[in-house]
């Protein structure tokens, strides 16, 4: 159960993306808000598994998780979620499909998450529950747009500064080849650019 404390971090971000309308819609989000549930996640432990249908939303209260996009045999990191973020898969939530990522733990977490047959009762109520739908979608897209201009970074160098500006913590996280493929250069590459900034 989440503690009076955290019920208000969960009502205040979900407050800070929807406009809201009156007293009704004020009070709907409060009686959201407190239907989340709280779950402590251990390091490696999912959020969220790979072929996974249930779509359920959370809300990271503590720690840091990143969502892995498979292929083959490999997995890449598509993006990291810190306190104070939603993180929830976009195939499952979205668009009622079979997820096509997973993510998992980094660090020792604490999660709110919002059941996926809650989120479906919200959003079939109208209002409220298609305001969240629509700022979700916009996370979505905001992340992909930020993490495409970090892509798009002239060197190593400045994606890791952007990538480092995020998520201070991230060298202690993930293993260095992880790095280097979410940041799309070489492992080589990785360790100059680290020197040149006093990481290595």
């Amino acid at each position: 159960m989440l503690s009076q404390k955290e019920v208000e971090r969960l009502y205040y971000g979900l407050r800070s993306h929807i406009n809201l309308q009156g007293e009704e819609e004020g009070q709907a989000l409060r009686a959201l808000s407190n239907e989340f549930i709280l779950r402590n996640v251990n390091i490696g432990e999912s959020l969220w598994d790979l072929d996974s249908e249930i779509g359920d939303l959370h809300f990271i209260l503590e720690g840091t998780f990143a969502e892995y996009l498979k292929r083959g045999t490999h997995s890449f990191i598509l993006r990291f979620y810190r306190p104070g973020k939603f993180a929830f898969s976009e195939d499952s939530l979205l668009y009622s499909n079979r997820s096509d990522t997973y993510s998992k733990a980094l660090s020792k977490a604490k999660v709110a998450y919002l059941p996926s047959i809650h989120f479906q009762n919200v959003l079939r109520q109208g209002g409220l529950g298609v305001k969240l739908m629509k700022v979700l979608i916009n996370l979505s897209m905001t992340e992909y747009r930020n993490t495409t201009y970090e892509m798009l970074q002239s060197s190593g160098t400045n994606r890791i500064h952007a990538a480092l500006e995020q998520f201070p913590d991230l060298l202690h996280l993930i293993p260095r080849r992880e790095l280097a493929d979410y940041l799309g250069i070489s492992r080589a590459s990785l360790f100059r650019s680290l020197k040149e900034i006093g990481h290595e």
